[in-house]
């Protein structure tokens, strides 16, 4: 059985479409039973930091036949540990996943427009605690998972207890395991429920007080594969990289768009680009943007703004945020989506979103208290059940906050340091690109032949090219989106 990580998605210029995601699990680093040979091949995770406190998310994508799964996470002392929501990550995948657009073209013989404004995405019981010189910290439930907050300061003891639950240690993984020991990192522990499937599995988020830019990479190695690939999102009021990877950049120059496919080579040159930077211990920055999660965007690609659209919804919403709530109704999740009002209104807020309960308490709880005066309440910010925007947003001003994708495919022994995020050039960066080399282009002008550059026709055979050509005709535009709305339309809300 594989689990895919990454929402399949369909759009049509301007707008990004959300689907339904395969069932994904969270994990810091797992630790399957010494029977099981599932292999974790990708990680996807978003980390919120402000000066108030770290919220990290995490879900996986493995290879392989679990019957059971285990995983172990190392956090700061004072962590609180909480179920997420599925919609989280597929809003927050869907809406900053590159997209490319074909180059502009006309046809000589008609002078119209044989242009197309299709595009591609980018890319994914009895002792069930227990064991010596551990101390359990807290133990509770989680959603459908058996949860445990351990500590301990005697190296050899977090792994001892893992074996004795069942849980395979790899013996490269212990002493990862005792340098966390001994930089006084807690660990919690999850484990599904007895009774529960697989497919019950929901993302979990860890809570910490205080700004903790690092991410535990080292812990990550535990289940990969020779290769892991990194998806991070992160939210913060300010754009963010990673500290001693390189940055890896896609050569815009050799996009190339094939008409007959209707696909690009995105993907092949975004491997390529990771592989070859520092050799793969390196990251690509697709999208940064300031103001995203609650304001309209535009692009060079949609001029008058992107629209995203949720499954089981023909309504277009112009934010992140909206479509946050929209998916999370389509999912079940929420209720209803009338919290995206909220959304639209604290846009251009300077104030600070503020919790005013304690750590782990639910927001209807007799002991949370108000917010000070110039404060924005995270409540305000909940769809209910669904909160994980309101958790990202405390100690935030919403106008000032960036949402930043990075992406890796880190080597195994690139997993030997914790991951440190900095400041980067806070410039933005925009997800949508236009191609620069045509192949096929006969497939949209039949006979006639294709100009370039808008004055000189030129015919392409298998691999020629058309660059810089005029905006072209929309009926194939059209006729491509009723195409993806026919392969779409059976596919389960």
């Amino acid at each position: 059985m594989k689990l895919r990580l990454f929402s399949l998605l369909a759009l049509a210029v301007p707008s990004v479409t959300l689907l339904p995601p395969r069932e994904a699990l969270a994990c810091g680093g797992c630790f399957a039973p010494t029977t099981e040979t599932t292999v974790v091949n990708a990680h996807r995770m978003v980390l919120s930091l402000s000066p108030v406190q770290s919220v990290l998310w995490d879900q996986i994508q493995y290879a392989g036949d679990p019957s059971e799964f285990a995983w172990v996470l190392p956090v700061k002392p004072g962590a609180t540990i909480e179920v997420g929501s599925d919609a989280w990550f597929e809003t927050l995948d869907a809406a900053t996943s590159v997209r490319i657009t074909p180059p502009n073209s006309m046809c000589a013989s008609s002078g119209g427009g044989c242009g197309t404004l299709g595009s591609s995405d980018s890319a994914a019981g009895n002792g069930a605690f227990g064991g010596e010189q551990v101390t359990v910290l807290h133990r509770g439930t989680v959603g459908p998972y058996d949860t445990v907050t351990l500590a301990t300061d005697t190296p050899g003891a977090l792994n001892k207890w893992l074996e004795a639950n069942g849980f395979g240690v790899d013996a490269s993984t212990q002493p990862v395991i005792d340098a966390y020991v001994e930089e006084r990192f807690d660990f919690i522990a999850l484990r599904l429920q007895p009774g529960k499937d697989v497919k019950e599995m929901k993302p979990v988020r860890v809570v910490m007080p205080g700004a903790s830019p690092t991410l535990p990479l080292r812990m990550v190695a535990a289940g990969t594969g020779a290769n892991v690939a990194i998806t991070l999102f992160t939210i913060s009021e300010a754009r963010l990289a990673p500290e001693g990877f390189a940055a890896a950049a896609v050569p815009h120059d050799l996009l190339a768009w094939d008409f007959a496919s209707q696909d690009s080579n995105y993907g092949e040159l975004r491997e390529k680009a990771l592989a070859a930077a520092d050799g793969g211990r390196a990251f690509l920055t697709p999208y940064a943007q300031q103001g995203s999660l609650f304001s309209p965007v535009s692009s060079s690609a949609a001029p008058f703004g992107v629209q995203y659209t949720t499954s089981g919804s023909t309504t277009p919403v112009d934010t992140i945020a909206a479509a946050f709530a929209q998916q999370g109704l389509a999912n079940g999740e929420a209720q209803d989506s009338a919290c995206a009002v909220r959304f639209a209104e604290i846009a251009m807020e300077d104030r600070v979103v503020a919790n005013p309960c304690p750590a782990g308490v639910r927001p209807d709880d007799p002991s949370c208290g108000e917010v000070a005066a110039g404060q924005i309440d995270a409540r305000e910010l909940a769809c209910g059940e669904l909160d994980d925007l309101a958790v990202a947003m405390v100690g935030l001003h919403p106008k000032d906050v960036w949402l930043t994708r990075l992406e890796a495919n880190l080597p195994r022994a690139a997993l030997d340091t914790d991951l440190e995020l900095i400041p980067a050039k806070q410039e933005r960066v925009d997800n949508w690109m236009r191609a620069r080399v045509s192949v096929h282009a006969e497939v949209l002008c039949g006979a006639a032949l294709p100009l370039v550059d808008g004055d000189r026709a030129s015919r392409t055979r298998g691999q020629g090219t058309l660059v810089g050509m005029t905006l072209g005709a929309l009926a194939l535009a059209a006729a491509i989106a009723r195409r993806g709305a026919r392969r779409f339309a059976s596919r389960p809300a």
